[in-house]
């Protein structure tokens, strides 16, 4: 029959095994409970499964495989990021042989020591051969959450992976592939619009092509927060730039004499346009009646004639007498004896 110690030893090995029960169970849970993710409404969840994305999910909470065989890695899809490009990260051998071969150049032999040597510095060269700083801020959305996580190689800060890095090299690639067709004038002023369309253009054909799953939804998205020239050119540039206010100014004084010239000289050809054709107009009447009373006359003529010459000898001889002398009427005999009677007007008119 067993003492009394050693039933108090079976009594705690007892409690014992259930505490450990306890512990297993409540363990087991626990682990169930880590094949357990939320999903939050600007994210999408990807259920990753021994490193490979077996499947995506919607926001809200996910119940799968417990850790390691399950991993839900959330990608913020509903929500814009940002990317500052302000160093180009161009190798150093690169950049002093492209200076070399740019010393060569006879353009160059004579430019001042601060512009050759601010060409040492991965700047942006231009298309007429200036230097410029150009700084950019890219808005961009993660589009394919998939192509993204694959890319993106370490996830644990989402801010600051492989596809954040390799987005910048190709957007100063873009960059520079957008000022080195520009002049410098044209980037620091009005050129900027189609510097954004043109990196906007080669930056999302080469995302696609990388699979990088993320896109630049608009050229708006893109903008320049910086924009000048080195400073010690900048006092040359700002005299070219007061030399084309100038010429800008100067060019639309003339476009607006211009127009005023135009506008006065098209007044006044309508005006005369309009007087000739009234003229025209009048003259046209003016022969219409000569000509309707001379085919009047012409058919009473054929009618009586010896009547119709008497009547206009007689109006015309009435139409001069205010402005001739006194005229002398007697009769000649004709051929046949009978009278003729003639009109003479002497001396010249009054």
């Amino acid at each position: 029959m067993p003492t009394a110690i050693q039933r108090e030893a079976q009594a705690i090995k007892s409690e014992a095994r259930k505490i450990l029960l306890i512990v297993v169970i409540i363990s087991l849970l626990i682990y169930a409970f880590t094949g357990t993710a939320q999903v939050s409404p600007e994210q999408t969840g990807l259920v990753i499964r021994f490193g490979r994305v077996v499947q995506t999910r919607k926001p809200g909470l996910y119940w799968g495989l417990p850790w390691p065989i399950d991993r839900v890695v959330r990608i913020p899809t509903g929500v814009s990021h940002s990317l500052e490009v302000k160093d180009f990260n161009l190798d150093p051998e690169h950049v002093s042989s492209q200076q070399a071969a740019l010393r060569q150049n006879i353009r160059f032999r004579t430019l001042p020591p601060a512009t050759l040597s601010a060409l040492a510095n991965p700047h942006l060269v231009t298309g007429d051969m200036n230097v410029i700083h150009l700084d950019m801020q890219v808005v961009y959305q993660i589009t394919n959450p998939v192509d993204y996580y694959e890319a993106a190689g370490d996830v644990s800060n989402m801010s600051e992976t492989n596809v954040q890095q390799i987005a910048r090299r190709v957007l100063a690639n873009a960059l520079m592939q957008a000022v080195a067709n520009m002049e410098v004038m044209n980037v620091l002023s009005e050129g900027q619009t189609a510097i954004k369309y043109r990196v906007h253009e080669i930056a999302r054909r080469q995302f696609k092509q990388l699979k990088l799953g993320i896109d630049i939804s608009q050229p708006n998205s893109i903008r320049i927060t910086t924009c000048r020239v080195p400073t010690s050119l900048q006092e040359v540039f700002n005299n070219v730039t007061t030399a084309q206010e100038a010429n800008r100014y100067l060019k639309n004084t003339a476009q607006a004499d211009r127009k005023q010239l135009l506008n006065e000289a098209q007044a006044q050809v309508a005006q005369i346009r309009t007087e000739a054709e009234t003229y025209s107009q009048t003259t046209i009447r003016q022969a219409q009646g000569n000509a309707k009373r001379f085919k009047a006359l012409i058919a009473e003529y054929h009618a009586q004639g010896e009547v119709v010459r008497d009547r206009l000898r007689y109006e015309k001889l009435a139409e001069l007498a205010p402005y001739l002398k006194a005229p002398t009427v007697y009769t000649v005999p004709n051929s046949q004896g009978s009278q003729r009677l003639v009109i003479t007007i002497p001396g010249e008119p009054e």
